[in-house]
């Protein structure tokens, strides 16, 4: 089996290698799980409270302030993977360049763990998510079979940035210091925090095929409202997760040879 380049060794590497990661980062210090469970919860927690207090949101339809809580995290929580990701991604060739320079194998394996590692952050919001979904009675709803085409999909997505940005990164070691901050610009203007229809309709237009849109849309729909998702937003990520890969890949795979010489 032959997938864009990689066979089953390569798949047996990457697992090794999430290990690997999870390990050293996780693992690797008596407060490395703990803080990997309360870096998310202190965030989520923040923007709970001025969502909620300072400039309280509410869902139309909907009473009191778990739902919008629920809806808040259902979104901020993929948010959270994808930031987690990107940083682990974009650092991961330079941050392993001893293993890069020293051991045969893919090295465009290391973006891929760098985006798996964003999905911890989002296990720790769907914990909250059920436990407010205990809190309020809620019955989960058939439609939450669909998250992991989105999980899949969405980890897809990331992982093309990723290979891009690592790449990029062993040239320009500033993408790794810009990225956070272009990751604020564009958490803050998408519609993460605020429903489309707060936007103008000539935005709303616009931002509605924001990938980065799509996905929390694609994972609040079946959590919200128990419903599945429009269709077209899966066609439309999947299209766009796998071209975006696609292109990254060829990218770090045209730019690899010369990592030696740079890292």
């Amino acid at each position: 089996m032959n997938i864009v380049g990689f066979d089953r060794r390569d798949f047996g590497m990457l697992v090794s290698l999430f290990k690997l990661n999870v390990a050293d980062r996780y693992l690797g210090s008596g407060l490395g799980l703990i803080w990997a469970v309360l870096s998310p919860l202190f965030l989520m927690g923040i923007f709970t409270f001025v969502f909620t207090f300072v400039f309280p949101g509410r869902l139309p339809g909907r009473e009191g302030a778990i739902p919008y809580v629920i809806w808040l995290l259902s979104g901020y929580g993929p948010w959270l993977a994808i930031s987690e990701g990107l940083s682990a991604s974009t650092t991961s060739v330079v941050g392993n360049a001893g293993i890069v320079k020293n051991v045969a194998f893919k090295s465009e394996l290391l973006p891929v763990v760098g985006a798996l590692t964003g999905l911890f952050p989002l296990l720790v919001s769907f914990a909250v998510i059920v436990a407010l979904y205990a809190v309020s009675g809620e019955v989960p709803s058939p439609a939450l079979l669909t998250l992991p085409i989105t999980l899949f999909l969405g980890t897809l997505f990331v992982s093309g940035l990723g290979l891009f940005l690592a790449a990029l990164n062993v040239f320009v070691r500033d993408t790794a210091l810009a990225l956070p901050n272009v990751l604020t610009l564009l958490l803050f203007s998408s519609p993460i925090f605020y429903p489309l229809s707060s936007y103008p309709v000539a935005i709303a237009r616009l931002l509605q095929f924001n990938p980065f849109y799509v996905i929390a849309a694609l994972f609040r729909a079946p959590i919200i409202d128990g419903s599945l998702p429009p269709l077209w937003m899966f066609i439309y990520l999947a299209v766009v997760a796998s071209v975006i890969f696609a292109g990254g890949l060829m990218w770090f795979r045209r730019l690899k040879s010369f990592f030696d010489a740079r890292l």
